[in-house]
């Protein structure tokens, strides 16, 4: 009787246990997001800045000097900007580089207008190029038409073009500065 007892005791132990050993599952959910934004790097600044010095303006017989385009271009000016979103816009806006001080009067100049171009390498090629005349109000937000590639190179290329004075003959009035800019202004878009 005693071992059937004992039996008895261990099968219901048994029982017991297993009726307690239950699995218990629990989840951990992960959250996070990704704001839309363009940044130029290295850095992950919001701004890049070059300066090409053309020197002096003026040829020999005081008119714009035929050079400046090559002397622009020769100058590389490139940056690396990217987003984080597909569809990033570009705007372009080109400063004639005008005297400080010196004022225009007939046959005299003190400006020269030109064309800035914005090339963009996109990931699924080269996009552009995006231009703006200096004569003409700023170039407004357009779609690049791709994501701005992120291969770790460079993929802004900035060039000018189409310099010129008011006419073909004007000297170029006599001033120490003369200051232009171009500005590039990229933002995640839509």
């Amino acid at each position: 009787m005693k071992t059937v007892l004992s039996m008895l005791a261990m099968g219901t132990a048994l029982i017991a246990t297993s009726a307690m050993a239950q699995d218990t599952t629990g989840t951990v959910n992960i959250t996070g997001s990704v704001a839309p934004k363009c940044l130029v790097v290295p850095g992950a600044g919001s701004t890049f800045d070059r300066t090409v010095a053309l020197g002096e303006l003026a040829g020999t017989d005081g008119k714009m000097r035929t050079n400046l385009e090559a002397d622009f271009n020769a100058a590389a000016v490139t940056a690396r900007v990217v987003c984080t979103t597909a569809a990033p816009t570009i705007s372009v806006n080109a400063d004639a580089i005008t005297a400080q001080t010196a004022t225009a009067v007939a046959g005299y100049d003190n400006s020269i207008d030109f064309t800035a171009n914005v090339a963009v390498t996109t990931t699924t090629g080269p996009a552009g190029p995006f231009a703006n005349d200096s004569a003409a109000a700023a170039g407004a937000d357009t779609v690049i038409g791709g994501r701005v590639a992120n291969n770790g190179s460079d993929n802004i290329a900035i060039t000018a073009t189409n310099f010129r004075t008011n006419t073909i003959n004007d000297l170029l009035a006599a001033d120490p500065v003369y200051t232009g800019k171009i500005t590039v202004v990229i933002k995640p878009g839509a």
